[in-house]
């Protein structure tokens, strides 16, 4: 039986579904598959991308490139062969997956996903333990939302042994190690499983922003990068002229030592590469109304509609053993490995925006390969440049509009905190008032007492008679009183009172 596709066709199969399932589909094996996805030069996803996309997570898909060289369509997929039918017939059927009949011939389709859990799980030791024996750690991990290593932690806090590795594989051929027992435990509490909460949805760019983007992508459909660097962008043209500037003061050096501080050496053949991108895509920019600079330090950053986005190019490092030299092994110790570790560049350069606060959905990471050199992915910076800034404007216009709101809420809370300490302050003046009323009912009280005694009321004390000191009490006993100018005059007391009259 033979398929046949056009390049798009197969590149949109490769990109709906997984490849286990496009062999099942086709009839084929991965072998046959992958050699007919390379000679087409059809872009194929990575490793775990399947995984990330089913858990939310940002993924790439990079563009179908042009056919190569002597690819004719349309491409044919031949499932007739002996060594296809011979391999089929060991292909044991994912348990999961639906048995459908076609004709005469059985399929197995896809094994249908189970929707993510969104609840915990709670469990016994004893029930953890049977699980994880029973069902590979991935697959259990799936069924309560949470990864297969953050499975292994829960095991190995409640003490509770699992397969190791290679377990399942020689379970599969009869050949599996004995179970490891579950050791006694003292705690009795149940075990609960929460899982990962999913990371919010990319968001959805507005009309005007897909059109913006769109109209980039028109106006650049492919930035050629030029072998040599004519007219370099300034910010390019101010490395270059620091680093002839450093060669000189080098040059012009007597002292070796001083010599070999200074000298930066030489430009590599990727700083070249690197300068020759950045100089397309600095100018890019700026032909679609952005400026790129240079602030302290070295970094670089991009005014697009009056916001500012951080970025860095750098070149992919890996770390590989090397042998020691003849010093490093003279003074090598005892029991020291032979080798060391280093960081050695790759060739491979690194797109990365560096902003914080970068608008959710859009990528922030290129990261060139052999198959998809940096050249061919200015287009989608140039693009997400463009969507970015329309983004970051809204994002600082929420910003500054929660700022707004959260100093209004403040300010009514302060507002309200000194409502309630003014009117707590005039209860408190009230209370004293009515204290005082209370306290010169005795006052009175006692005046008329010494009123009603027998006294000669023209004696003198201290050169006042009785009858001046009584109206001398009197007096202070009308000016105290608070109720003496009527009801009004009290309440007018009592709104004089503000958050301010009592300092306690």
């Amino acid at each position: 039986m033979e398929h046949r596709f056009t390049r798009q066709e197969l590149y949109d199969h490769v990109w709906s579904k997984p490849m286990s399932h496009l062999v099942v589909e086709f009839g084929t094996t991965a072998g046959i598959l992958s050699t007919l996805l390379r000679r087409a030069d059809i872009p194929t996803p990575s490793s775990g991308h399947w995984m990330r996309k089913e858990f939310g997570k940002p993924v790439e898909q990079p563009p179908l490139p042009p056919a190569p060289y002597g690819c004719v369509e349309p491409l044919v997929l031949d499932t007739e062969k002996p060594s296809v039918k011979r391999k089929l017939k060991h292909v044991k059927a994912d348990p999961d997956a639906v048995s459908v009949s076609v004709g005469t011939q059985q399929v197995f389709a896809p094994p249908v996903l189970k929707p993510r859990p969104t609840q915990p799980t709670t469990m016994t030791r004893e029930e953890l333990y049977g699980a994880v024996w029973t069902t590979p750690m991935s697959r259990l991990a799936g069924d309560y939302g949470i990864s297969g290593n953050g499975l292994a932690k829960i095991c190995d806090r409640e003490d509770i042994p699992y397969p190791p590795r290679g377990y399942w594989a020689k379970h599969a051929v009869g050949k599996a190690p004995k179970q490891t027992p579950l050791p006694k435990s003292s705690s009795t509490h149940s075990i609960t499983i929460r899982p990962t909460p999913l990371p919010p949805p990319p968001i959805e760019l507005p009309p005007e922003v897909k059109q913006q983007v769109e109209k980039a992508r028109v106006s650049e459909p492919a930035l050629a990068v030029p072998e040599r660097l004519l007219r370099p962008h300034a910010v390019i043209a101010s490395w270059l002229t620091e680093h002839e500037q450093k060669k000189r003061r080098a040059r012009s050096e007597r002292d070796p030592w001083r010599r070999n501080l200074y000298d930066p050496g030489d430009f590599s053949e990727t700083d070249h590469r690197k300068h020759r991108i950045l100089d397309v895509l600095f100018k890019a920019i700026e032909r679609h109304g952005g400026k790129v600079k240079q602030g302290e330090r070295g970094v670089l950053f991009a005014e697009v509609l009056g916001e500012k986005v951080e970025f860095q190019v750098r070149e992919k490092q890996k770390q590989e053993r090397r042998p020691l030299t003849d010093n490093e092994k003279r003074w090598r110790s005892p029991g020291d490995k032979d080798w060391k570790k280093e960081l050695v560049p790759t060739g491979w350069l690194v797109f990365e925006i560096k902003t914080w606060q970068w608008p959710n959905g859009l990528p922030r990471q290129w990261l060139e390969s052999e198959k998809q050199p940096m050249e061919g992915m200015l287009p989608d910076i140039l693009a997400t440049f463009v969507a970015a800034g329309p983004l970051l404007v809204q994002q600082r216009k929420d910003r500054e509009a929660a700022e707004r709101e959260r100093q209004l809420a403040e300010q009514r809370r302060y507002e309200e905190q000194r409502r309630r300490k003014r009117d707590a302050n005039r209860w408190r003046r009230f209370r004293e008032l009515a204290q005082d009323w209370h306290e010169l009912a005795a006052v009175r009280d006692f005046l008329t007492a010494l009123r009603s005694m027998d006294v000669t009321l023209t004696a003198e004390i201290d050169g006042r008679s009785v009858e001046e000191w009584i109206a001398w009490a009197e007096e202070w006993l009308r000016r105290a009183d608070p109720t003496a100018d009527g009801v009004d005059d009290v309440f007018r007391q009592i709104a004089e009172i503000t958050d301010w009259t009592y300092r306690d």
